[in-house]
Order: structure tokens, then sequence, then C-alpha cells
């Protein structure tokens, strides 16, 4: 097998979780899925049919104002004459939700089929505690074209992770408690080319939402401007007298502060689209049986949510930004039984992006999980199961089996991306019993430098939250056959930042038929493989085993000026105040294994200084390799020794760096990592900081 060299780098000691089982923790399991199960809400038995006279008479006629191609680039208003029953249906939920709760049923006229449907037009809806919706088979509830306030009024919400007020969903909830969505009908946001999708990139002579999403991200964000201050609004509508505050008393869900309108906030006309169906600060939720096409953005968006059921959906949407379901900031999740096929991650977990994930809620953020994923089938989409990549307050106990993945348009099986502006740790993720057919790019893939060398990438690595990826377990997967190949690019993928690897990934019982490339590794540690079986495509047929032996490195002193400093992992070590920068210190230690590469005296070990500072271009940090002089001590004991220099390099730019921003934005402060490589994928780290003193200290 091709060795790998792996460099590796992090500033702070991780602290393994102890498991019932290596692969699978079925007590943490079965907590979750007994607590959702015991908040499964339930209803009266009482009905609210929104054609019955009282309701019937609230439909009104109304002009669909929507948007065709013009022929050329450009595009083309146009209307039509529909009967609008927004108000039809609110007011049958409003008086469901004010007699203690019931179904308000949306029927279909007799022979209505899912491709010749009940059609229902209507501006957002909003639902509302003790009431399940109900769309019978052969409805469709198709939301209208007409972007403004009046049908989808300006609400609290978030977009990719960043709180403001913008245009509510076409289904929302807000602080309710035992609440449903459920049958076989279909919601229908009518999104194309041509409505709401255009302002993703500005395409057909619409405006690009990039100006607005820059003033969310930089302006309000990352400048911590108060949340009652970030309003987006159809630019003509005047701004209520009262809005409500982010808090939430999980106590008391229902409750919501409200506050005065700041008199000196101007809103900007909002181009950034809803996610289909949100229930924002919610409790005990239930979203069944229902089909979601032409979404806007994301198609289900639980935010800050508790004991949220998706079950049985169909969700076929492939426009930009189509995510199939995303919980956010939310505990305790099942979803089952779902097909996805979208223009996005299938699924994705997320906790906030950027400063914004890390305020949320409290210091440290709200984080995501206790989620478990069973049953579903994934078709079209960029990831499967996906973390991230706006993870900035954590996900962790992520819990995926009995799936099946089958598209070549489908990216990547098990995803996780991530970077050190959106950071976050993202914890404990158990992947067992799932079945691939296909996937073009890789059945699983890490990454925390996410965007980096893509054309959208605007961050580079200078973000204030370090990343952190720990505790990735896979098991008894099966990916293709040795006569239908899953035909990926790569069986699996990790991609780090030097300073801080992923750490503790877990493979065991695997085999994968017929990829371009077996495992890439780049800055990962505790990296372990056990009867791991993957043939190439040149020879499907053809399986290689991978095993990985354990490597550990101890004993390490920094030796400088004839003195010797013991070091542990994690160490901040500050030099002596008559320490010679202008000198080489020595860096010494133990490494035990029973690697075979190491026995015939092929192993290896490398320090990598990582100074603090970046290149001018303000992308890549600077970081240095040192290779060390390896000799045998004993069959399985190996001693190490190399030379480090420390002087600085005053001709870069010191960065904002995480974690670290004391240390680093000083000269003379570096972070070295010690990394021991045998045979291929075989290694581990060890890591500190030493504190050299600064040329501008006294």
């Amino acid at each position: 097998m091709k060795k790998l060299l792996l460099a590796l780098a992090c500033i702070m000691i991780f602290v393994l979780p102890v498991f019932a089982d290596d692969y699978w923790n079925e007590e943490i399991y079965n907590s979750i899925e007994l607590r959702i199960k015991a908040n499964t809400p339930k209803f009266p038995d009482v009905n609210f049919n929104v054609t019955d006279a009282k309701y019937s008479a609230l439909v009104s006629d109304m002009e669909e104002e929507y948007f065709v191609s013009d022929g050329k680039e450009g595009h083309l208003k146009k209307t039509h004459k529909v009967k609008d029953y927004t108000k039809a249906i609110q007011t049958a939920i409003d008086d469901a939700s004010k007699a203690g709760g019931g179904k308000v049923i949306i029927p279909a006229k007799a022979g209505a089929t899912l491709e010749k449907p009940t059609i229902y037009y209507t501006g957002s809806i909003e639902i509302k505690s003790n009431v399940n919706l109900f769309l019978a088979e052969g409805v469709e509830l198709r939301f209208v074209r007409n972007i403004n306030n009046k049908y989808y009024p300006m609400v609290l919400t978030s977009f990719e992770g960043n709180d403001t007020f913008n245009y509510a969903s076409p289904v929302r909830a807000f602080h309710a408690k035992n609440i449903a969505i459920t049958g076989k009908g279909t919601l229908n946001p009518q999104a194309d080319a041509y409505n709401w999708l255009g302002w993703k990139r500005g395409s057909n002579g619409f405006e690009n939402q990039a100006a607005v999403v820059d003033i969310l991200v930089k302006e309000w964000s990352d400048k911590a401007v108060a949340i009652e201050k970030r309003m987006l609004n159809d630019g003509v509508t005047a701004l209520p007298e009262k809005i409500p505050t982010m808090y939430v008393d999980w106590d008391n869900i229902e409750k919501v502060n409200y506050i005065d309108t700041p008199k000196d906030v101007k809103p900007i006309r909002s181009l950034l689209r809803p996610c289909t169906l949100e229930p924002y600060a919610c409790e005990n939720v239930l979203i069944e049986g229902i089909r979601i096409i032409n979404s806007p953005m994301w198609e289900v968006h639980p935010l800050r949510c508790r004991n949220v059921i998706v079950r049985d959906l169909k969700i076929d949407s492939h426009g930009a930004n189509n995510d199939g379901v995303n919980p956010e900031s939310t505990h305790y999740v099942l979803i089952e039984d779902c097909n996805f096929s979208t223009g996005d991650d299938c699924i994705a977990v997320k906790s906030g992006k950027n400063r914004d994930g890390y305020a949320r809620g409290k210091v440290g953020g709200e984080s995501c999980g206790n989620i478990i994923i069973r049953n579903c089938v994934f078709a079209d989409g960029h990831g499967g199961v996906t973390c991230g990549s706006e993870c900035t307050g954590g996900v962790s106990n992520v819990f995926a089996h009995n799936n099946h993945f089958d598209s070549l348009n489908l990216q990547q099986v098990l995803r996780f991306k991530t970077n050190s502006y959106r950071g976050g740790l993202i914890e404990n993720i158990y992947f067992k019993d799932n079945t691939v057919a296909k996937c073009s790019n890789a059945l699983m893939y890490g990454e925390t430098q996410y965007t980096l060398g893509s054309a959208q990438d605007k961050e580079g690595d200078l973000g204030p939250y370090t990343p952190q990826l720990k505790g990735v377990y896979m098991s008894n997967i099966t990916a293709g056959k040795p006569d239908d190949p899953v035909k990926a690019k790569n069986a699996i993928l990790w991609k780090a930042y030097e300073r801080a690897p992923m750490t503790n990934i877990k493979v065991k019982d695997v085999t994968v038929y017929g990829v371009k490339n077996a495992i890439v590794l780049s800055n990962v540690k505790n990296f372990e493989l056990e009867n791991v079986k993957i043939s190439l495509e040149d020879d499907p047929a053809k399986l290689e085993t991978y095993n990985t032996t354990p490597i550990t490195i101890s004993d390490v002193k920094l030796l400088e000026g004839g003195r010797e400093h013991n070091l542990t992992e994690g160490t901040k070590l500050k030099m002596p105040d008559d320490f010679n920068k202008s000198e080489f210190v020595t860096l010494t230690g133990i490494i035990e294994t029973a690697d075979k590469i190491f026995a015939d005296g092929k192993g290896s070990v490398n320090a990598f200084l990582d100074r603090g500072i970046v290149k001018p271009d303000n992308k890549a940090p600077v970081v240095t390799p040192f290779n060390a002089e390896v000799k045998k001590v004993s069959d399985g004991k190996y001693s190490f020794s190399v030379k480090l220099s420390l002087v600085d390099k005053p001709d870069y730019k010191y960065a904002y760096r995480p974690d670290t921003e004391a240390e680093n934005m000083n000269r003379g402060n570096h972070i070295i990592s010690v990394v021991a490589t045998g045979e291929a994928y075989d290694q581990n780290t060890f890591n500190y900081n030493v504190r050299c003193k600064a040329d501008n200290e006294n």
C-alpha cells in the first residue's frame, strides 16, 4: 500500500468519549427514541374543514403575479386569476387552536390524483398549538408567487444559520406546542429559475442575493448587530410596531417576548429565499406523509425546536440550496421512512453560522443533536447524511442506520463540512447497517477546510472558531457489487487543518467495490480500520483488506541551551527569558508500536511548525516540516530526535488565529506537532504550543 505522510497539528487535548460499544451507543439511541415517542403530538378528535361554509366564504379572487422567460436572458412579468385560500386556511387553524386543538382538513375533490390534483392557492400559513394541518391525498397547496409581505409576512427566522427578520416560509410555526402537518398532499411553492431562484446568482435578469448576504453576515452577524435591527422585508411594507425577540423559555415554549420596533431601523429589501416548512422554537412536532416540490430554499427546517418527527416524506426538489431536512439548533429528532432527491444535501444537521451560531441562545451557542435517521432512501443530492456547514454551535449524537443510497448524482454518502469561520464541534456520529449502490465522490467524506480552493471561497483559514471533528463510527456497510461497482471517486476522504486534525475516526466491516481512490487522508488522528475491503475501478472484484496498527508517542522533551523541558500533549510552554531564538532546539521522544513498517526501519516521524502567520494572500497558514531521526530501542520501541528552528519570519502577516489569539498575535509563538507514520493510514500525533519571548517585549 502506498505510504502516506499525514501533517497533523492542534492546540488542545482531545478527550475521547466512553462508549458502550465502539461503533454504536445503544443507551443513547434508546433514550432519544423513548423521549421522541413520549412527546409525539396528539390532537382532539375535532375537525375543521376549510371548505365548510364559514371558511369558504373567506376565499377571494386574486391576481397571481409570476415571471417567465423573455426569450433572451431576462424575464417578463405575467398574471392570472386564482382563488386565494390564505384567509380561509389560516382562520380554520386559528379557530382550531383557540378551541383547544383539532385537525384542520384540506380536502381533495373526488377523483383528484397526484397528476391532476385539487389545487389551493395560498400565501404563507402559520400552524398554531395543538393543530394538525391535514392535506388529503390529491391536494396540492400551491403557494402564490407574489413575493411581498402581504403573502409572506416579515418574521423572525434565519438564513443559512444567520439570524434575521425575513420573508415567512410558506408553512411556518412560531413558539407552538403539539403541532403537525400530515396527509398525502403536496406543498408546492412554485420556485423555478424565474420565481425565487433567480436571486441565488442573479440569473435571468434578477438581482443577486450576494449583496444582502454580505450585509447579513459581515455587517450584522460578524459585528454583533442586535437582531431587532436586522430587518429584511419587501421594501414597501411598513414595519410592525412590535417584534419578537429570540428569547426561548424551554419550560414554556409558547411564551414570546415582544419589544418595540426600534425607530431608527430602515429595512433592506430582501433577496433571501425562505425555507418551505419552518417550525421556529416549537416543541412536539410531527411532519408526516407529505410531498414537497419546487422549494425556494431548504425544504424542512426545524429551527430551535425540541422533539421532532419527520416521517414518510417524499422530497423531490432540485433548485439551488434545496436541502431536504435541516434540523438546526434542534434536539431529539427522528427522520424515518423518507425519500430524498434534492438539489443540495438530503439531510444536513446544522447549529448556526459564524458569530450567530456561537452566540445563539447563550454564549457557546445552541448545539444540534440527538438525531435518529433510519429506513430512508437517498437519491440525488450533494450529501446523503451531512453535518454542517453551518455548525458553529456544535453537532452531536447522530445515528443513521438501515438507509439506502443510490444515485450517481449523490456526491457523498456521509458528509462533514466546516471551516474556521463556521467552526463547531462535531462528535459522536454513528453510521451502520446502511447500503450504497451508487455515489459519485465518496462514501465517507469530511472536510474542515470547507470552500478552500473553490470559487466561492472568501474565507480562507482566518476565522475565529477552530473546527473540531471527533468520534465518527462507520460499520457494516456494503457499497456496490463486483459486477455493479459504486463508481465513486473515493471510498474515504478526510481533510482537516494541521492544527486541528480530525480525531477518533473508526471504520469496521465495510466493503466498497470499484472506486478510483481507496483512502485519501490529510490531518487525521487516531484513524482506525478493521476489516475494511476496497477494490479499485479497474478491477472491481479484486478487494484489498485494510487494517491499522496503533502508534503511541510518549516521553517527549524539548532541549534548548542545555535545559530539558518535559512536555505532555496540549502543553503551553513559555521559553526562558534568555532563550536564544537564533539557535536550534531539539525535540525528542519515544514511539511504541507493533507496526511492521517501523520494525523494518521505514517508519517516519516528522515535526510541523505552525508560526501563527499566514501567506501574503491571507489564505494559508505557514507550516514548516522537519524530518526526525528514528532509532530502534527494542522490539516495538523507537526513539526519535529532530532539530527545530524557531526563528521568526517578520515578512509574513500575523493573523487572527483560532483559540490561540493572545499567543499568535505576538511574534515568537509557535504551535508544534509531532506525527508518527507507519504503514499507510497508521499514525498518531503529539501536539503542544511553545510561547517564545516576543521581539517587542521588554
